[in-house]
Order: structure tokens, then sequence, then C-alpha cells
């Protein structure tokens, strides 16, 4: 794919386009995109993994085994104090990947993207932290509120501020900018854009589930009987081997979505540009300002 032709980002494209765009994008890109993920955010979702998926599985098993109330609890601590620095040192991964992502997206606008290394991505990425964990966590708090209130409200939070990070990206907009400014792009386009974020979050979740499916048919299985032993009055609890099990399988549940989010990234990119198009014509006026200088 090193000879085809590259993306052009400043183009409208209709809801097919985009779809098609995108994994366009992500064929031609994908190396140095998997490289920044395999190296830097895979090893926080490894460990952070392990840590809270045998927590989670010793967790699990205190239901069925039962037990003095003094050591369920003490169990619960212990769980937690293993727990809590697993999703931590996830968290900071997931910081990372979402940095690198969008700023491979502007270096890509601005053409920069040719040999970057992992390294320079990281760096560009970490430089960057502050304003994406802001939009982020803004646009979180938000839709846990249109949650709360009810599920409509999420639905509109979470479409109008759909293309605040890839705004920050493009036009380091800051964390609260991008939540203006995402909502500006999305005014007057608000159901298109509501049915590509339903598209893509499908098509993910459907790649996530296919690729974790193994680990969630033992997990089922393994629920059943356990459940049916315990109604039976057996209290042997979860098999020993439970614990490791669900540590690798919540590792790769991780893993897969870090890998996968690379996905929506790029969607809501082609979206971003097609609205700025569409709203504002700056490829347009770019290249009729390049005519006049010829």
């Amino acid at each position: 794919m090193q000879n085809a032709e590259p993306v052009q980002l400043r183009q409208v494209r209709d809801f097919g386009q985009i779809i098609s765009a995108t994994f366009f994008f992500l064929r031609q890109e994908w190396k140095p995109l998997a490289r920044a993920i395999l190296t830097i955010g895979l090893p926080a979702t490894v460990l952070g993994g392990f840590l809270a998926g045998g927590t989670i599985a010793s967790l699990q098993n205190l239901q069925y085994t039962g037990g003095d109330p003094s050591d369920v609890l003490g169990g619960i601590s212990t769980g937690l104090f293993l727990m809590i620095p697993g999703i931590l040192i996830l968290a900071v991964g997931w910081l990372f990947v979402v940095s690198m992502v969008h700023e491979y997206i502007r270096a890509y606008h601005l053409n920069e993207h040719h040999g970057i290394t992992t390294g320079e991505l990281a760096r560009r990425g970490a430089s960057q932290i502050g304003p994406y964990f802001g939009a982020g966590f803004l646009s979180a708090l938000l839709m846990i509120i249109g949650m709360l209130l009810c599920i409509l409200p999420f639905f509109y939070v979470w479409t109008v501020l759909s293309l605040a990070l890839v705004a920050h990206a493009i036009e380091r907009t800051g964390g609260s900018g991008a939540l203006g400014r995402s909502n500006q792009l999305v005014k007057g386009d608000f159901w298109p854009t509501l049915g590509l974020l339903l598209v893509i979050s499908l098509i993910v979740a459907f790649i996530n589930g296919a690729l974790q499916l193994p680990f969630t048919i033992v997990g089922i299985i393994v629920g059943i009987n356990t459940g049916l032993d315990s109604l039976d009055g057996g209290s042997a609890g979860l098999p020993t081997w439970w614990a490791t099990f669900n540590a690798i399988s919540t590792s790769v549940q991780w893993c897969v979505q870090m890998l996968t989010y690379p996905i929506t990234v790029v969607c809501m990119a082609m979206k971003y540009f097609s609205r700025v198009e569409e709203t504002e014509g700056h490829g347009l006026r770019e290249k009729i300002a390049g005519f006049d200088q010829v």
C-alpha cells in the first residue's frame, strides 16, 4: 500500500465515503499506529489487566464460597489494593494511546508523518496529554450526567462532543475549547453524526467481540457450572485456575480494545474534516490561494 494515493483529509464525504476512507487510511497507515500502541500502550494494558483481572476473579470467588465476614472484608481490601494500581496503570497507558493516535492524525494532516518514529510520536503525545485528558474527562462527565438523567441526553452529548479530541489535534483548541468547537461543527448535522457513531461503534464492537469470543465462551461455561454447583449445596467456588485465566482474559480484552481504538478516531477525523469543508471550505480556499501564487 506504500504506492497507493494518499488519503486527502480535507474533503467533503458522505456517510459511506467516510466509512470506506477510514479503513483505506488504516490499511495505509496501520504500521506506525500499531507499532506505537504495541510499544507504549500494551505493556501498561497487560500489567494493568493482570492486576485487575486476577483481583476481580478473587472477588467473584468470594460470592460462591462465602466465609467469615471479616475474611470477606479482608479479601475485598486486598483485592482493591491490587486492582486500583492496575486501573491507574491502564489509565496512563490509555492516555498515551489516545494522545499518540490523535497526534498521528495531526502529523498526517501536516505531512509530517513520513518516517515518524514511535519515540517522536510518544513525545508529541506526552506534550498534549493534558488537553486530551481535559477534553475527554469533561466529555465523559457530561455523558455520565446525561446517562443518569435519561438515555436520550446521553446520546445528545455523545454526538455533539464526538469531534472534540480531533478538533484539539488539528486546531489546538485546548480541552474546554475542543468541546465548543465540536458542538459548532456538529450543529446542523446531528442525525448523520449520530448514525455514523452508531455504525462505527457496532463495527468496532463486532471486531472486539469476535476476537474475545473464546474467552467469553469459557467464562460463560465456568460461571454456569459454578452457579449450579452452588445451588446444589457445593461451596468449592471457582476453579483454581480461574484467577490466572481471568487475568489473561482481562488483559486480552483491553489489548484488543486498544488496538481497535484507531478505527473510531480515524472515522471521527474523516467526519471532522468533512464538516470543516462543508461549513468553512478551508481546503477550497487553500487551493484557490495556491492557484493565485502560480
